[in-house]
């Protein structure tokens, strides 16, 4: 009887001892591809897990632009670029628009960048650390067309541990900013609800055009 019970311990002992380990390893696996990387290791692996299904899947279809965007999600911090977006008057902005509107221009915004990388895609690219300050850095990716170099900089910031993107310049011309332009005229005539209306209305235009 003792055996027994001794060997129904040592089964069970063995038995949490491969379910912890098992539990390790899946819980590795699902951590982000980002954490602790450098923010060039951020930018070029992001990039090239792009490129990755852009060459796989040629068509593009909503399900090729959701695996996309699950890449981009893991490095992007949209709410940054939202923020940026609007100015000093996200300040006011009360936090479910904020959620609202973050939600949207990201959808908006996810759109124009694959637009810009579509292109790139096949081409060398040479990455280089252009700045780095405490907590914040420049990242260019160098895109070698027989038209000549086209750079791309990715503005990122340090936040929970992790390098994010806030901003990304596609030859000089920075994309919150040519946002922020659009928004700030918007926001000169009317209310942050109509910013909201206008923005439905872009993402409405997009998905007609079969691109979310």
């Amino acid at each position: 009887m003792f055996a027994a019970y001794s060997q129904i311990g040592l089964t069970s002992k063995r038995f949490i001892f491969k379910t912890v380990i098992l539990a390790v390893c899946v819980c590795m696996w699902a951590l982000p591809a980002i954490a602790g990387e450098s923010p060039q290791t951020v930018v070029q692996t992001g990039m090239d897990q792009i490129f990755e299904i852009l060459k796989q899947y040629p068509q593009d279809t909503p399900a090729r632009r959701e695996m996309i965007l699950a890449v981009v999600d893991r490095y992007f911090d949209f709410e940054a670029i939202a923020r940026l977006a609007i100015g000093p008057q996200w300040g006011s902005v009360p936090p479910e628009k904020r959620k609202e509107f973050t939600q949207g221009f990201s959808r908006l915004l996810f759109d124009t960048y694959i637009g810009d990388i579509e292109k790139y895609a096949g081409q060398k690219i040479a990455y280089n650390t252009k700045s780095v300050a405490q907590g914040y850095t420049v990242v260019e990716a160098l895109v070698k067309e027989q038209g000549g170099p086209v750079s791309l900089d990715y503005s990122l910031h340090l936040r929970d541990g992790n390098w994010k993107v806030y901003d990304v310049s596609v030859q000089g011309m920075s994309l919150a900013v040519n946002y922020r332009s659009q928004f700030d005229s918007i926001l000169a005539n009317g209310s942050f609800d109509d910013l909201l209306r206008t923005l439905k209305e872009k993402i409405a235009q997009v998905c007609a055009s079969n691109r979310c």
